[in-house]
């Protein structure tokens, strides 16, 4: 047999040459059939005829299942995760039409564990001498994004986890102390504690600030595709009990409450202008004028 010859699908039969054909562990199958398995699914070479055709009959129960597949909630950019509720079932996609795709649907039991990372990119900015030469600042200035990943462990015969970031990878924030990056960690803690069944308040991921700003959580879920809300709203409340004045009081540590409700957060005197200006430092690496311990524009530490 030489090189160039066609060979024949295990699964359909279709003959298909060496750029069309993918390898198994006992034979050869093709890539209309190598594509209809799990997108999150590895292991093809180290798999059987006999696996490939098991996991293409789950395949094409999965296809089924759509007609009962209803996403309450939608989070995340490139890639989205869809949640259903009401039936404890998501799909992880980055396509936009992940009925079309398929995708895997996961129910919340399979869920073995989820949790975020928070990585830190650096780049540092220079500037330009009257020679038009390139040259640093000094002390050293850098520019900054924050990328967040979702990691789902999964109990599944044909994968075990999915990993996807939450963020633009095009836009990311850069800063920790913005709204969009607020807006970003809230749904990373939205998933994890959906997923997982985790009490609201507990982070998870690197610095994770599951915190309500201004007193009360932002409604940052977005509306799924062809969906009608629930309840007038898509997005969860705050976990932790009923609200107090129209705001939720914050949840003490431990999840305990106290007297039978959760504690409203203690209040604080105003500062005087005095205060407030003594408290005030300047940033050694971009010259901004700050008051908290991280430089508002660069994140550089208060020294």
């Amino acid at each position: 047999m030489g090189l160039f010859d066609k060979k024949e699908c295990a699964i359909c039969g279709k003959k298909v040459g060496l750029l069309g054909s993918r390898k198994v562990e006992d034979g050869t199958i093709c890539s209309d059939c190598n594509k209809k398995l799990s997108p999150f699914f590895s292991e093809r070479k180290h798999s059987t005829v006999a696996d490939i055709q098991q996991q293409l009959a789950y395949r094409e129960q999965n296809k089924q299942n759509f007609q009962y597949f209803a996403p309450t909630k939608v989070f995340g950019e490139s890639t989205k995760i869809y949640i259903d509720e009401n039936h404890r079932k998501f799909v992880v996609s980055s396509k936009n039409d992940y009925v079309s795709e398929n995708a895997d649907i996961i129910d919340f039991s399979q869920v073995t564990s989820a949790n975020y990372n928070v990585e830190e990119h650096r780049d540092e900015i220079y500037t330009q001498d009257s020679q038009g030469n390139s040259r640093p600042y000094v002390p050293a200035r850098y520019e900054y994004e924050y990328e967040i990943t979702m990691n789902l462990y999964i109990n599944s015969p044909y994968f075990n986890e999915i990993e996807f970031e939450l963020t633009n990878s095009i836009r990311r924030p850069d800063s920790r102390y913005t709204e969009e990056f607020r807006r970003y960690e809230y749904m990373a803690n939205e998933i994890v504690n959906t997923l997982s069944g985790a009490q609201a308040g507990m982070n998870q991921g690197m610095g994770g600030m599951n915190q309500p700003m201004n007193g009360q959580y932002q409604q940052y879920a977005q509306q799924p595709m062809g969906g009608q809300p629930m309840n007038g709203q898509y997005a969860q409340q705050p976990m932790g009990g009923q609200p107090m004045n129209g705001q939720y009081a914050q949840q003490p540590m431990g999840g305990q409450p106290m007297n039978g409700q959760y504690g409203q957060p203690m209040s604080q005197q105003p500062m005087q202008p005095q205060q407030q200006a003594a408290m005030q430092w300047t940033c050694p690496n971009c010259g901004s004028l700050n008051s908290t311990n991280f430089c508002q524009n660069c994140g550089t530490p208060k020294a």
